[in-house]
């Protein structure tokens, strides 16, 4: 564990953490704020909480150009470079409990992504809940898929990867594609991912004190807060266990290979570990990476040592 990423976990902890509304007075808009999401911007009473908002949102120079465009009417941003293969690209699905991000609030790990892996990068503005609940957002990535392939793009050079609830629907967007009777992606790269969205995952119990940010210290009122995102936001009056919501209750037969990254002290750890288990029981490649002491999708603080190793392992594992 760095230096750096302990000075992160200690602001986390002290300006997000202990400022948390209560789950009663919680609302979905505060994860807006604390993405930093146009429109939602808030500046905050804290030097240190102000200057880490400056360093993971702030914009970067990067030699890549990065554009706006719709995929089937899905506003995008693409990161791209002259000199990368023509013929592969990346499909990105943001985090944010699927209620808040956007391609903009991951803009600096996504242009250093497309930098490391020489391959130019789609991430769409996926509808968001409450506003658009689900299956909006499954839609929305099904869609952008289809027209990439129809641009030109075949599946055995698409590549789909996501971070938190983007995993989720990383995941749920090739069982989707395999329920449809169509191609899916060559590889798949989860970062973080939500797999599990009934509130019942382990690692909430065990690692609710321990994870810098996304939870409260009472496991019992994380719980109910991840409740409530699902329950009355994203998915209301939903089957939980329905393998498109939750993916830990799929089943994974001639699934892509791939690579999931997560920290041991978040309390979506389990989710990674369990969907781990179900991949791999299908007699799936795939490769569970487990870093230290990391707070909850790490890799867009990319000003930390372990974000780049991070970044860098990604970019191997789709060009290997």
């Amino acid at each position: 564990m760095s230096l750096q990423s302990k000075f992160v976990n200690f602001i986390l902890k002290k300006y997000i953490k202990q400022k948390k509304s209560t789950v009663e007075e919680s609302s979905y808009l505060d994860a807006r704020k604390m993405m930093n999401q146009k429109g939602y911007e808030e500046k905050t009473d804290s030097v240190l909480s102000e200057w880490l908002t400056k360093k993971i949102f702030g914009s970067k120079d990067f030699d890549i150009a990065i554009d706006e465009m719709y995929l089937d009417q899905i506003r995008t941003l693409k990161f791209s470079h002259k000199e990368h293969d023509k013929e592969k690209c990346i499909l990105y699905f943001h985090g944010g409990g699927y209620v808040a991000g956007s391609p903009e609030t991951h803009k600096n790990f996504l242009a250093d992504l497309c930098e490391k892996s020489k391959m130019n990068i789609y991430a769409i503005d996926y509808s968001l809940a409450p506003e658009n609940p689900y299956p909006a957002a499954l839609n929305d990535a099904i869609a952008s898929y289809d027209e990439l392939i129809k641009i030109g793009y075949e599946s055995k050079n698409i590549f789909f990867g996501g971070d938190s609830a983007g995993g989720n629907l990383t995941l749920v967007s090739t069982l989707k594609l395999q329920e449809l009777g169509k191609n899916v992606p060559k590889k798949l790269f989860l970062l973080s991912p939500w797999t599990d969205l009934t509130g019942e995952g382990e690692s909430i119990k065990t690692n609710s004190k321990k994870d810098p940010y996304l939870s409260y210290d009472d496991w019992l009122s994380t719980s109910k807060s991840m409740k409530k995102n699902v329950e009355e936001w994203y998915a209301p009056n939903q089957d939980y266990q329905n393998p498109l919501i939750s993916p830990i209750f799929a089943n994974y037969e001639f699934f892509p290979e791939t690579l999931i990254q997560v920290s041991d002290i978040e309390i979506l750890l389990s989710d990674s570990i369990e969907v781990e288990k179900k991949i791999k029981k299908g007699n799936n490649k795939v490769i569970l990476s487990i870093y230290n002491d990391l707070p909850h999708v790490w890799q867009i603080f990319s000003f930390l040592p372990e974000a780049k190793k991070a970044t860098k392992e990604i970019a191997q594992f789709i060009n290997s």
